[in-house]
Order: C-alpha cells, then structure tokens, then sequence
C-alpha cells in the first residue's frame, strides 16, 4: 500500500519559505498560508472524513523546519525501503 506521509513545520519556518519562493512580504505569505492550510483540511475532510492533523492517520510525520530538505527525503527514502522488506 501507499505510505501516508505528513510533512510539518513551524509557521514561521513556512512562512519565511513562501516569503522567500513567493517573494512575499511577510503579511502576505502569513494569508497565503492561512488560505493554504484552510483548504488543505477542507479537501483531507470532504475526500477521507478525518482531520490531516492526526498523527494517527500517517505512517510516518516528519517536520521539515528540524530536519531539513535532505534528512526528510532520506527518512522518507529509508520508509519506503523498510516497507517493501516485509
């Protein structure tokens, strides 16, 4: 089956990501985020009926702000891997 992945990290790591990919200012990255996550849930609700904040609901959670770019792949990567040895 699939692996249920679900990457987090601080606001303010997101929202100086989009500041920076977006070249936003600061209140508009904050809206954009907002917006953003407002429809992330609606859509997670209306299609599967759960909230995409459970932990419960994934098979691995990762925070993106901590690890970074390369560690979150390589954890993903080392998932995926100890998933087809079973």
């Amino acid at each position: 089956g699939a692996l249920h992945v679900f990457l987090r990290a601080e606001s303010a790591i997101r929202v100086k990501t989009i500041m920076e990919r977006e070249n936003k200012t600061e209140d508009e990255a904050r809206r954009r985020l907002k917006q953003a996550d407002e429809n992330w849930t609606a859509y997670i609700r209306q299609v599967y009926g759960h909230d995409r904040t459970l932990a419960s609901h994934y098979d691995i959670v990762l925070d993106t702000g901590r690890l970074g770019y390369d560690a979150t792949i390589a954890a993903i990567l080392a998932s995926l891997a100890g998933r087809s040895n079973r």
